[in-house]
């Protein structure tokens, strides 16, 4: 082929437009390449973390369900990564076996590198002899949209137009705690107690055997002061006739409403047959001090 030099300017002029034309086309290419939609990070978000001083627990949405992590090794995660979501997760990613299906994953350093144990433990969730409320509901969690939160285990939650309050247990060291406010329920409902928020429903995490949390009625009424201790009074009178002794009586477990001060928060809550007269006494005597307490014990 003749060089340029060689050339005719009419040979010359198109021979340039045919190399520009042809780098214009490859920059083109590029740029079209460069411009491309970037993937997407998946639809993941750590819900809840549990940390010990060289042990780390995460609760995770990874797309449509909820799963943990057990963190062995401290040394995994540097300190300024174990906290925040974005940084958790971009570690996390990196893990062997990330993608592939799991409910647990367990990560440690062992000989050969970093490993992932899928399904060493189970997800926690309530016994299911304690679901038998009657009238309750299930959810999917993730079907539940958060209208604010109001502690890190109690938010407001929205279904189908309805408003609760959503009480759940993050991990397995809340369960004890929530199987006791649930057992709880299961009397007052089954009584038709009227001085309580009414129990809509259980909410679980990907499937009905792991039931972590519990719906409520969402009230309306302002906290008690001293003022309000005949009627905070008579509610808790009442719940000893059940056979229920709340144990932590304070101002921010009522809410006085047009319908008389109603009570919640069981969780440290006793169901016996027949509450012991001196427990019950003991338990009134203490309400006006719950009442007058505005030290903020007991604030969500």
């Amino acid at each position: 082929m003749p060089s340029i030099s060689h050339l005719s300017q009419w040979q010359v002029w198109p021979a340039i437009w045919l190399l520009v034309s042809s780098f214009s086309s490859r920059v083109s290419s590029l740029l079209r390449l460069s411009i491309q939609p970037v993937a997407t990070a998946p639809n993941d978000e750590v819900l809840s973390l549990d940390l010990e001083e060289n042990d780390f627990l995460y609760r995770i949405r990874k797309n449509s369900r909820i799963v943990y992590v057990s963190i062995l090794d401290g040394g995994l995660l540097p300190p300024d990564s174990r906290t925040d979501s974005g940084r958790v997760l971009s570690k996390l990613r990196h893990l062997p076996r990330w993608e592939e299906e799991w409910r647990t994953l367990t990560v440690r350093r062992g000989a050969h590198g970093v490993q992932s144990t899928l399904d060493e433990f189970s997800p926690h969730g309530l016994d299911a002899g304690q679901l038998h409320i009657p009238g309750a509901i299930f959810l999917n969690l993730l079907d539940l949209k958060t209208v604010s939160r109001i502690s890190d285990r109690i938010s407001r939650v929205k279904y189908n137009g309805d408003t609760w309050i959503l009480k759940i247990a993050q991990f397995r060291h809340e369960i004890s705690a929530l199987r006791r406010e649930v057992s709880v329920y299961s009397t007052l409902t089954s009584n038709a107690f009227p001085l309580a928020p009414k129990f809509i429903g259980f909410a679980y995490e990907e499937t009905k055997d792991r039931v972590v949390g519990f719906l409520m009625e969402d009230i309306s009424g302002h906290h008690p002061d001293i003022h309000d201790l005949k009627d905070c009074m008579e509610t808790v009178h009442r719940l000893h006739t059940f056979g229920i002794v709340h144990g932590d009586l304070n101002r921010h477990n009522f809410l006085i409403t047009e319908h008389g001060a109603k009570i919640f928060d069981f969780e440290v809550s006793v169901v016996e047959g027949n509450v012991d007269p001196a427990a019950a006494e003991e338990e009134l005597n203490s309400l006006a001090i719950g009442l007058e307490d505005e030290s903020g014990i007991g604030k969500r």
